[in-house]
């Protein structure tokens, strides 16, 4: 994957993470939702696992990880993938 003309190297797991929001673009996808998803249900109840892969995928691939223009977070509920206008001020 690039960001910014940069390879940049996702795991399998931040991967699979991406894809779910990015097929739920402009919608909050909640948090159990996304550990259902990316990890199983048995990892349902269990809300440390999206907060630290989110991190670690906004460092990737946010312009700045402090303060995300992609992946935004709903509080209290979950994450939401907000595309961006491209250059040409279309999104």
């Amino acid at each position: 994957m690039r960001v910014q003309g940069k390879r940049v190297h996702l795991t399998p797991t931040e991967f699979k993470l991406l894809i779910v929001l990015l097929e739920s673009s402009g919608k909050v996808v909640t948090q159990r939702d996304l550990l259902e998803q990316v990890w199983g249900h048995e990892y349902a109840d269990d809300k440390y696992y999206p907060r630290v892969y989110i991190s670690q995928l906004r460092r990737k691939i946010e312009p700045d990880a402090a303060r995300p223009i992609y992946i935004l977070t709903e509080h209290r509920v979950g994450y939401r993938f907000e595309k961006q206008p491209n250059r040409t001020g279309t999104a």
